[in-house]
């Protein structure tokens, strides 16, 4: 497989940050190039991990210490963010490893989840502190919800895939998307609410989605495609909760899974989704479904 790349346009103009960021993909790339693509031993890759862990919590701290020191709004949403990936993510993906004593599969959803979270994050939550967005979220009545939420996730879309993305309408379970992909993701609540997100994107558009973010080429759906795009996903609902005055930790995922193309239709089968937005850019189409869990 081709390296990982680093691209310019994740730079946010900061130089501290972006070469904290660019050390961060560096250290993802050696661990892809010694534990995966070269089979070398399992020591090598537990040290590429702990020292990507360590430095990242490095950089979190030193993100976090500018944001105080220019005073930037959306500094406690955003260290939530930082916080989640610190006690949520990282133990979770470093349970998985020693689980499966760091088989290939594992190590790769490390890499997917990591490169994934790292991507959506620089171009969704950094660039918003160099913009100086306020970060304030808006007070909308329930029926202007949607607008909301596909103004809010068309933005980071466009700065993501490089391309011009366009919201077209409400989608249906009747809509054909040709080779459809369903990545899922179920979102948990203290006080018992659930919500599932639905992904729904043609296979050659999600490999073509990876690459755009990788600066490589994807022939196969794969852990490392998989998981960054899961990533990808939430970090745009994140953006888009926030808008609507959700904070970043009200919800908490639970589960993250790809669909067969029959479970997909039995969840809408009988109801539509709260939400189900159709997009389009050069390569096709895509949607994502938004819906209320209700206990059976």
């Amino acid at each position: 497989m081709q390296r990982i790349q680093w691209q310019d346009r994740f730079n946010i103009g900061v130089e501290a940050i972006d070469q904290a960021h660019r050390k961060l993909f560096t250290i993802v790339q050696k661990i892809m190039d010694l534990y995966v693509e070269r089979h070398e031993n399992r020591f090598a890759c537990v040290e590429g991990i702990k020292y990507f862990k360590a430095y990242a919590l490095k950089h979190f701290a030193e993100e976090e210490a500018y944001m105080r020191e220019i005073g930037y709004p959306g500094y406690l949403a955003h260290k939530k963010i930082h916080d989640r990936m610190e006690w949520e993510t990282l133990p979770e993906l470093d349970r998985l490893l020693h689980e499966t004593d760091f088989s290939t599969e594992a190590v790769q959803r490390f890499i997917g989840v990591c490169t994934g979270w790292l991507t959506g994050h620089i171009l969704i939550e950094d660039r918003a502190i160099i913009r100086g967005r306020t970060e304030e979220p808006l007070l909308t009545e329930r029926s202007d919800e949607l607008s909301v939420i596909q103004t809010m996730i068309v933005g980071p879309l466009r700065e993501i895939f490089e391309c011009g993305v366009q919201y077209i309408g409400k989608f249906s379970p009747k809509d054909e998307i040709a080779n459809a992909q369903y990545c899922e993701l179920r979102y948990g609540t203290q006080d018992g609410k659930r919500l599932r997100v639905i992904l729904v994107m043609g296979e050659p558009m999600l490999l073509h989605a990876a690459g755009v973010l990788f600066d490589i080429d994807f022939y196969e759906r794969n852990e490392i495609v998989c998981f960054a795009i899961q990533e990808i996903a939430q970090n745009l609902i994140h953006r888009a909760a926030y808008s609507i005055g959700r904070q970043p930790d009200e919800y908490q995922l639970e589960k993250g899974r790809f669909l067969t193309h029959e479970e997909f239709r039995a969840m809408f089968g009988e109801r539509p989704a709260q939400y189900s937005l159709l997009f389009q850019v050069k390569q096709g189409c895509f949607a994502l479904c938004i819906d209320q869990i209700l206990d059976a």
